[in-house]
């Protein structure tokens, strides 16, 4: 059964339990309220025929002569309920009988019989007493009120009336639950629709957003898991893209070294087998590479973390650039400040160091310093890597931590590399529940930043103080 029928008949099986319990405790109700209706009127009778027994009393003193004196008493009289009628419109035996008095008996004040009834029908009798002067003189006694038939006539009566109201409302109330299960299965129906676009690999499916309740937060939240996956799927086809183009220059050259060798255009000596290994290493490099970022993204990167000090880590990195930075004809400036401690892994925080000194020395245009910095801020500790140019465009900066993204005009393959080194530094960074971050440097070239979490520091908890770079104007 299709959820649309599920939620009517549902709502529709609610409704007529309700009603149903409904009629049937308005029918009780009814008999009992009658019921009390009459009796309070007969119980205000008696207590104003009480009142007046007493009033006449005091004229002669005699109860039963101020019971006959009073004329309304002498016409009370029991009445016997005429036979069954036949009921022609309804078809069935109704009993018609006009509302009775109860019996009266007139007792003194010892319970001796005066006047009225002599024999009152058994069962609780409710004695009225008859005041005179402050005293009890007599009593009213009467027989509580059996339930009539025309009490449960009335009650009847009132249940053929809501009997014929139910279908209707029974109508109204389908109606309503079409409306309210329409309301409710159509977004269903809408978001089951994109949920089967997205099979189909149609990722950009949107849903409208168009209600502020719970189903509205999940179309939302659809949208939100569609445009995830669409960007994961443009990135996927990036990334075999950039695999395949990454992939296709290193082979290149082994097919054409083995051709040439084959064909006898280049002897098979040891020149051509050093280039055929030199290509065989890219290749090697650039799978482990790949491997190392795989594993990271899916959080299978181990850590041993140990307390390090970052600003000796910092500062033995950048001395083993050093010469390198300056056969270039870079300007190596170390601001490390001392006792910056945390629980890292202090190889992978070396490799992150050396991957940005490596991208400084490749792709920086000398001469200019390049600077690393250890410093804290705050909670966290910075460690950042910055040049002199040429920069990368602004719209740039933020995926250069992609998988084998290159900035072709300012950083091109020649420099080398398998365009992996920031796509590392962030697996490693991120795995230390850190940050990195791309952008301008003041000098006008590229400076990341590094962020990671202080752990267990030593010494002073204020923040270090700044520490000039070796080899800069004081």
């Amino acid at each position: 059964m299709r959820l649309f029928w599920k939620l009517f008949l549902l709502q529709l099986l609610a409704v007529t339990a309700v009603l149903a319990g409904a009629l049937m405790v308005s029918r009780a109700y009814s008999v009992r309220g009658f019921a009390e209706f009459v009796e309070q009127r007969e119980r205000a009778r008696v207590e104003e025929l009480a009142e007046r027994l007493g009033d006449a009393y005091e004229e002669n003193w005699d109860l039963g002569e101020a019971w006959d004196a009073l004329p309304a008493v002498r016409r009370t009289r029991r009445l016997r309920p005429p036979p069954p009628e036949a009921d022609a419109h309804h078809g069935r035996a109704v009993v018609r009988r006009r509302a009775l008095r109860p019996p009266l008996q007139l007792q003194d004040a010892d319970g001796n019989y005066l006047r009225g009834e002599r024999e009152l029908p058994p069962g609780d009798a409710l004695r009225q007493p008859i005041e005179s002067d402050g005293r009890i003189v007599g009593y009213l006694v009467r027989p509580r009120r059996p339930v009539h038939a025309e009490e449960a006539e009335f009650a009847h009566q009132q249940f053929r009336h809501l009997a014929r109201i139910a279908p209707i409302a029974l109508l109204v109330a389908a109606a309503f639950a079409a409306l309210i299960t329409a309301l409710i299965t159509r977004p269903i129906r809408r978001i089951s629709g994109g949920a089967a676009a997205l099979a189909r690999r149609e990722f950009d499916t949107r849903l409208p957003e168009d209600r502020r309740d719970e189903l509205g937060a999940l179309a939302a939240d659809f949208n939100r898991l569609a445009a995830a996956l669409e960007g994961y799927d443009a990135r996927q086809r990036q990334w075999l893209s950039d695999v395949a183009h990454e992939l296709r220059t290193p082979l290149a050259v082994l097919r054409g070294e083995v051709e040439a060798a084959l064909d006898g255009v280049r002897p098979a000596g040891t020149d051509t087998l050093r280039s055929l290994r030199q290509e065989v290493g890219r290749l090697e490099a650039l799978v482990q590479d790949l491997q190392f970022v795989s594993q990271a993204e899916s959080g299978g990167l181990r850590l041993a973390r140990a307390s390090t000090d970052l600003g000796a880590l910092a500062r033995q990195s950048g001395e083993r650039f050093r010469e390198r930075l300056k056969a270039r004809g870079f300007e190596l400036r170390i601001a490390a400040n001392p006792g910056l401690t945390a629980d890292v892994d202090a190889q992978r925080i070396e490799q992150v160091l050396a991957n940005l000194l490596e991208n400084a020395l490749r792709h920086a245009v000398p001469p200019g310093p390049v600077t690393l910095v250890a410093r804290t801020d705050g909670e966290r500790i910075l460690l950042s890597v910055a040049d002199t140019g040429p920069g990368v465009p602004a719209d740039a900066l933020p995926r250069l931590f992609d998988r084998l993204y290159r900035v072709e005009a300012a950083r091109t393959r020649a420099g080398g590399g398998s365009g992996l080194g920031l796509a590392i530094c962030k697996s490693i960074v991120e795995a230390h529940g850190g940050t990195i971050e791309a952008r301008a440097s003041s000098a006008g070239g590229l400076e990341v930043v590094v962020e990671l979490p202080v752990g267990a520091p030593s010494g002073a908890t204020g923040p270090a103080q700044r520490v000039a770079p070796e080899g800069a104007p004081t």
